[in-house]
């Protein structure tokens, strides 16, 4: 692939990762939400169950546009390739496990988001929920990764070589994809406080802990993404590694994971800084390297995909 073609790639999937990383930070909000929820039970610290409470409230806004979008998505598909669709729903498809988990994580979630209030005297069956909705979701990226390297093979006469790739990837992939729907979940977060600091006002106090909370949670994952990068890369037979390295695919790559270390930094400045409200600016700056990192990522991901 040359540069040019490279570019235009990117271009084409900007759109198209912007709402992928929503849809992520709908997935990941669960088990952030839920890990606020238990911290303010063993911590006994009230700042904790708020913050839960505000990413459940936008989980559940990126739930219903996640629902919105893939609706969209599914009809637009339905229309111009009946075909495929329809094959993804059959008993033989590699997916249906995928959106089996995918459904239960919606059910769960949408139920554990809207009942925060509703259930404060039964926190126990309330975190039960979220942790049912957290394990679903976790599911659903696990399961979709296979299924998606499954059903590209399925499409071709794949080598020895391709198979061995493709199993290879598996697992560093999945593991990647999970650890990065929890850290978009607490970078958007970050930026949900910032937007309803106005209308809620919960105190300066609570944001500062809230804002460094956000950031610490979304450094950890972030750090974890950045090293199955290069499991990622290590796993590849040899041959595919001189591909990448041979092609402007290893700028791409390179350029993915420096920003995300540019992300993590940012979130550490947060974190550590005693007033995070007056580096507020900078929880957007990280939301929009955090796309574009995204972007270059699905790139990767992409090429990585056409070469089996």
């Amino acid at each position: 692939m040359s540069t040019q073609e490279t570019l235009t790639m990117i271009a084409f999937l900007l759109a198209p990762a912007f709402f992928s990383l929503l849809g992520m930070g709908a997935i990941g909000s669960p088990a952030i939400a839920v890990l606020g929820e238990m911290s303010a039970k063993t911590k006994k610290r009230v700042f904790f169950d708020k913050y839960g409470q505000q990413i459940g409230a936008m989980g559940l806004i990126l739930l219903i546009l996640l629902l919105v979008v893939d609706g969209a998505a599914y009809a637009v598909a339905l229309t111009k390739f009946p075909q495929y669709v329809h094959a993804l729903f059959t008993m033989e498809s590699p997916l249906l496990n995928t959106f089996a988990a995918f459904g239960v994580f919606a059910l769960f979630s949408l139920i554990y988001f809207v009942t925060w209030k509703k259930m404060r005297n039964a926190k126990g069956l309330h975190m039960t929920l979220g942790m049912i909705a957290s394990l679903a979701a976790l599911t659903c990226v696990a399961l979709a990764i296979p299924a998606k390297i499954a059903w590209t093979l399925s499409h071709g006469t794949p080598t020895d070589e391709a198979i061995a790739a493709a199993t290879a990837m598996i697992l560093p992939m999945s593991v990647m994809y999970a650890l990065l729907t929890m850290s978009a979940a607490a970078a958007l977060s970050a930026t949900y406080l910032v937007l309803r600091r106005n209308k809620d006002d919960f105190g300066r106090d609570y944001y500062n802990f809230s804002l460094k909370l956000a950031a610490r949670w979304a450094t950890l994952p972030m750090l974890g993404f950045l090293g199955c990068q290069g499991w990622l890369f290590a796993t590849l037979p040899a041959s595919y590694k001189t591909l990448v390295m041979g092609t402007p695919l290893a700028f791409v790559w390179g350029g993915a994971i420096a920003l995300g270390a540019t992300c993590a930094l940012v979130w550490v400045l947060i974190a550590r800084n005693e007033s995070p409200l007056r580096l507020k600016g900078l929880t957007f700056l990280a939301v929009a390297l955090f796309w574009l990192m995204h972007t270059l990522n699905v790139t990767v991901a992409v090429n990585l995909l056409t070469m089996l």
